[in-house]
């Protein structure tokens, strides 16, 4: 179905048999330059490979920025997310007739070695599990007794090199597709210019472009032969194998892009929320803050952790407690059957309003250990539903969130409710044309970064405020406290929001940071006026003078695009 020889997609290339889905892909007037990436991957391969026998297959895959919903993805929230055009990650894969595979990955991105990451060769024997691990529940557990195990023999959790991540989606594919196909090797290469620096999601675009394309050179139409639940939840948890505990948003926004719109993304099982278009006057905007990326593994396990242990407290211990009284007589009857995720904790699902959600913000305590939350839970005669909270979302997931580790609750938990809202909101506002509110939620989001408290007389005061029915007593407006920012990282985002304030107005635009909070990329939504127009020079002078960026703003735009699929072969 979307397999040919090489020499047939050289020739589709170069007579321009492609070019209709290159306008698609990448944008009326790109065709010549994507000719020329398609035509230089092809080129690789055959160097790499030979010219050889056998049909090939393309897939493609792009980047993707988070316009709004950092952190949340993995506590089952939504997020706005734009599959990034003119990024892509593609992966050129040929049948062999063993169960060897070998691969290549060549990078083409400004200021990066062509060959920064080496060649890989495994054989899938040796990876494939005996167990089943085709759903999401059993590759969490999977994942999680390989990273314990790699924990104990290394030293380390997680695996830098990017055998694991090709590894790790074949694992799931196989299972998945378990009794239907059977599993050869392939020899392939991947091209990439999505930028590797952290924002763009560059490790997600190599998974989803490797497993379209292995699926793909298998006979299977990723789109078809797969549910998007699975081809996003499914792969997208593929790299939890790897050592890392992430959502499966970014994964989305790279399938479920649409060209010229955001989209907000729904993640377990991956959905759309709502869309908005880009409005002409503005672009997004996406740049290498020059900060890198380091990873606190017990800071990163505390902030994902918050979420269920949050969770847990506001269903199993506070709404138990308060039900019946006067600002939680709506409470729903099933209320615990409808809190699944932290994302099931809002005013519509519980039947609540505003006040009551400050309350139980207000009850959830700002630091706790696991050794003090199994304690309160026996005082409240909920242990055992804690047990079970612990099995499902805690146990050999954590490594070091030990008993006594004092887990900054409330400011985390607060974040991500409040996030899920800002989501929402940035969608209803730019739908309605409210430009300046939907930037200034990216500032807000930005600020709830940082590692600061969420105060009793903060939550007090928003009550009384959501009483009167103050728009601004809405949750998207508290910033909450993720704390993930470093202060090289905060200097370039807020140096960058503190210009388009002064010398545009609440409506230049906004940006925030994409790295997970601690380096890598920065992006938001600006005016074209600063990217394209008559105010870029005085923008290009912050980033360069100031800054220490030395990108063009032109150069950092980033234009929604179409997301992952199989590439079309020529006809016979």
């Amino acid at each position: 179905m979307y397999a040919a020889p090489l020499g047939s997609w050289s020739r589709a290339v170069n007579s321009g048999t492609l070019d209709a889905q290159f306008e698609r892909f990448y944008g009326s007037g790109q065709t010549e330059v994507w000719r020329s990436n398609y035509e230089q991957a092809l080129s690789l391969f055959r160097e790499r490979f030979g010219a050889g026998a056998g049909d090939m297959v393309i897939a493609r895959c792009p980047g993707q920025m988070n316009v709004m919903g950092c952190h949340i993805d993995y506590g089952g929230m939504p997020s706005i997310r734009l599959a990034v055009q003119g990024r892509d990650t593609l992966t050129l894969l040929r049948s062999r007739p063993d169960t060897r595979v070998r691969l290549h990955n060549v990078l083409d991105y400004p200021g990066e070695p062509a060959d920064r990451f080496a060649p890989i060769e495994f054989d899938l024997a040796d990876i494939i599990p005996a167990e089943n691990v085709g759903d999401r529940e059993s590759l969490m557990r999977y994942a999680a007794r390989v990273c314990n195990e790699r924990q104990a023999r290394t030293g380390v959790s997680q695996v830098d090199d990017w055998t694991i991540l090709v590894q790790g989606q074949l694992v799931f594919l196989e299972s998945y597709f378990r009794g239907r196909v059977d599993w050869h090797g392939f020899d392939g290469l991947v091209w990439s210019n999505v930028s590797p620096s952290g924002g763009m999601s560059s490790s997600s675009a190599l998974v989803i472009s490797s497993a379209c394309a292995a699926m793909g050179v298998h006979g299977l139409d990723p789109r078809l032969d797969m549910r998007l639940e699975d081809l996003v939840d499914g792969v997208g948890t593929s790299e939890w194998i790897r050592g890392t505990r992430g959502g499966t948003a970014d994964h989305g926004g790279m399938v479920m892009g649409i060209s010229g719109k955001l989209v907000s993304v729904g993640v377990f099982p991956a959905k759309s929320c709502g869309e908005a278009e880009l409005p002409e006057q503005y672009a997004a905007f996406v740049v290498d803050s020059g900060v890198p990326r380091v990873y606190d593994d017990a800071m990163k396990e505390e902030t994902v952790i918050a979420y269920p242990l949050g969770t847990f407290m506001v269903r199993d211990l506070l709404l138990p407690r308060w039900r019946g009284t006067a600002d939680f007589a709506g409470l729903v009857p099933d209320y615990a059957d409808r809190i699944e995720f932290i994302r099931d904790i809002t005013e519509n699902n519980l039947g609540l309003g505003l006040p009551a959600m400050y309350q139980l913000l207000a009850g959830v305590p700002q630091q706790i250990t696991l050794a003090e939350l199994e304690a309160r839970s026996r005082q409240e005669g909920c242990l055992r539903a804690y047990q079970r909270m612990v099995e499902r979302e805690v146990e050999g997931k954590f490594p070091h969130i030990t008993a006594r580790y004092p887990v900054k609750l409330r400011r985390r938990f607060v974040f991500g409710l409040t996030e899920q809202d800002r989501v929402r909101y940035v969608i209803e506002y730019m739908n309605a044309g409210a430009m300046s509110t939907a930037l200034e939620l990216a500032r807000i989001a930005h600020e709830g970064d940082q590692d600061r408290e969420v105060e009793d007389a903060t939550l007090a005061d928003l009550e009384v405020r959501a009483r009167r029915g103050d728009e601004r007593a809405r949750l998207c407006f508290l910033p909450g406290g993720y704390g993930r920012m470093t202060p090289e990282y905060d200097r370039v985002v807020q140096g960058i929001n503190d210009f388009l304030l002064q010398e545009g107005g609440p409506v230049a635009g906004s940006v925030q940071g994409f790295g997970a909070g601690w380096g890598g990329n920065v992006g938001g939504i600006v005016d074209r006026e600063f990217l394209t127009g008559a105010r870029r020079q005085d923008f290009q002078h912050l980033l360069r003078h100031e800054l220490g960026i030395q990108q063009d703003p032109a150069e950092c735009v980033a234009t929604p695009g179409e997301g992952a699929c199989l590439v079309r072969p020529p006809t016979p």
